[in-house]
This record gives structure tokens, sequence and C-alpha cells, in this order.
């Protein structure tokens, strides 16, 4: 398990599924490949449900164009690193093309990744990891084969699975990536009941902003809204892409919040969804969905069914603790972000029981405590 120190590029990396390989701590193949993460990563939140695709292209150990996949019925990454390299007028031809998920070789919104590498004269390509979806799968390896073009897969394959874990989980079981986070004393506590007591320091809560710009939703329960009265906006500080869309859930079964509540204020870009499982009173900016009951509340199983139906394809749970659990529970849940301060919070500890599975990936620390991810 990696140990870092807590900066925005570490945040970023921890929540998108990193640590991710150093391409100045690599060579050949893998120097590349590193590099087309890096791309990858700036589809991050943007491209769902569709695989932030990460490309770089290279000739003679000199990079010629880089591109990624960021949004639906765009051009994906390959196309778009050949159109990176093509404006700045590089011969492709005899070039090697390292692609983090394997090209498409169907026509959709976009047409085959395949073909427009053939045809730009791409002569090796490589790639990370090969793509599930049954349109694809092999298909594209294949095809490139048929052409007389290498290929070679499985660079670096661990890490490109990490980065489209989210696309991988989705086309083999229809439900978006699942990310479970809390804030904990070292006492193992949210702090006293009905209370806001904050945990972490305002500035590693920024950091902690990280997660939600990786996600395309984020969930709570009905508490989390009656004692903080959050607004659950996307607010880290780099820019973002107008297109992007994050959608804000509460769990409120029979609709006891407030209208007042802030959660519900019109947010551009941030829609307000409720799930309800029975008909309460409407609110205005905010669309209920109407989900089933599970004897312990809404079906979360239905929830994120829904949320993928809408192309989420990564949840952010939030809290609070009691919601976590009930993801754990029930199976749902993909990894924990456990934010854990050196100080106690004073309230009652939290038993919270991960998969035996799971294992810590990746941690970073700040003064007063650290940053663990478990998957």
């Amino acid at each position: 398990m990696f140990d870092l120190e807590l900066t925005p590029e570490t945040a970023w990396a921890l929540a998108t599924g990193g640590p991710w390989p150093d391409p100045s701590a690599l060579a050949g193949d893998g120097h590349f490949m590193a590099l087309a993460l890096q791309e990858g990563l700036k589809g991050v939140g943007l491209a769902s449900p569709n695989p932030p695709v990460g490309c770089v292209l290279v000739k003679a150990g000199r990079v010629l164009g880089v591109g990624v996949h960021t949004r639906t019925g765009d051009p994906h990454g390959e196309v778009m690193a050949l159109r990176d390299a093509e404006a700045q007028g590089e011969d492709l031809r005899g070039a090697t093309a390292y692609v983090t998920l394997e090209p498409c070789c169907h026509q959709g919104r976009t047409g085959p990744c395949t073909l427009a590498l053939i045809q730009a004269g791409i002569s090796r390509v490589v790639v990370g990891v090969r793509d599930p979806n049954p349109r694809v799968d092999g298909g594209g390896l294949a095809i490139l084969r048929a052409h007389g073009i290498p290929v070679e897969e499985g660079v670096l394959g661990e890490a490109c699975a990490r980065l489209h874990a989210p696309f991988l989980k989705l086309i083999h079981t229809g439900l978006p990536w699942v990310s479970l986070k809390l804030a904990l004393g070292s006492d193992g506590s949210l702090g006293p009941g009905g209370q806001t007591t904050p945990v972490t320091p305002p500035e590693v809560q920024r950091l902690g902003h990280a997660l939600r710009r990786a996600s395309e939703a984020i969930v709570v329960g009905r508490h989390t809204i009656a004692v903080d009265d959050p607004q659950l906006t996307d607010r880290w500080p780099a820019p973002t892409a107008p297109h992007r869309t994050f959608a804000r859930v509460v769990l409120d079964e029979d609709g006891q919040l407030p209208a007042s509540a802030r959660l519900w204020a019109p947010v551009a870009g941030q829609p307000v969804f409720r799930g309800v499982t029975g008909d309460p009173a409407p609110l205005r900016n905010v669309e209920d969905l109407q989900l089933p009951p599970d004897g312990r509340g809404c079906s979360l199983r239905h929830l994120l069914h829904e949320l993928a139906a809408r192309g989420v394809g990564r949840v952010l749970v939030e809290g609070g603790g009691t919601l976590v659990r009930a993801f754990l529970d029930q199976g749902l849940g993909d990894e924990f972000h456990r934010f854990q301060s050196y100080t106690p919070a004073g309230g009652t500890p939290l038993d919270l029981a991960l998969p035996t599975a799971w294992q810590p990936r990746g941690r970073a620390h700040w003064p007063g405590g650290h940053w663990e991810v478990w998957r």
C-alpha cells in the first residue's frame, strides 16, 4: 500500500482508482501506457456510461498525439489522439498506439476505432485491458491482427483495469461503481448523534471533493440532510466541461425533509433526486425516484439501477453511517474511503464490516490524520 502526502494530485489519484504508475519511473511500453493512463484520467466523471479511454501515439520514442474520450457521442480516445497528431502535421504511418482499453470495432454513435487506426497507418497497437462489451470483447484485437497489425495486450493491465473498473462492472452487472466515504475520529465514531461534528479540517474536506468530481452522483440518507443541511455540490476547484452532470440524491422515503432544506435549491448541472417509497408531496425542482421498499427503507439495488439508466457510472455514498453500512451489508459497495482523524470524535464507534477480500490499496496523510482506500 502506498502512503503519500495528501495533496490535490494524490487526492485525485485516490478518488479515481489510483495511485497510478509514474511514467518517469517506467521505460518502453510501460512508460507510454502510463502516459495513456494520465490521459484517461482526464475523462473520469465526464464520459460515463462510456469508459474514459486514454490514447497516446508514438513513433521513434516521440509522442505524436494524445487523446481521451470525455463525452458519450463524441470521438473516442483513439480518434482524438489521431486528430491531435494530424493537427500538428505529424506523419502517423508506422506509429504505435497505446490505448488503455481495447479499441472498439462496431458502429455506434461514432465509427469503429479499429478502422480509424488502420486507415491512419498505425503499425502496432498496445492495449491495457480487453473490452468485455459483447460488441467488442476481443473483436477489435482480432480485426487489427487480421490487417497485419501486431497487438500487445496487458501492458499495465492491472492499472488499466482499475481506471475502467466502473465501465467493466456496468457491462457485467448493469450497476454503477459505488464508492463509500466516511470521516471518522480515532475512536471510530462520526461524533455525537444528532449534531454536526467536523472530523477533518476544511483543507482536507476540500481535497475530499475529488471524490465528488470523480463521480456522477452522490447519495446520502435523510438523517445527513436533517443534521448538516448540506448542498452536496461538486466544489472541486478545477473547472469542468459544460456537459458534466452531477446528480444529488437523498433517500427520504416518506418525504419528511422540509422544503427549506438547502439541498433542494437548484444548481446548474447538478440536479436533485429524492428517493421515495410512498407518495409524498412534490418538491419544486426535485425529481422523485419511486423505489420499492425492502423492509429497511428503499431498495438500494433498485436505486443503483435507476441511476445507471440515467447514465451514471460512478456513485459516491457519502453518509451517513447507517446508509454506508447498508450498502456494505448488501454487498453493493466497491471501495471504501475512510478519512481517519487522530483525534476522537466523541460518539459511539461505528461497526463497519468490510468484505474480507478487500485490502488497503492507497493511503495519504495530513498532520492530523489520513485518508485510506480499501477495495
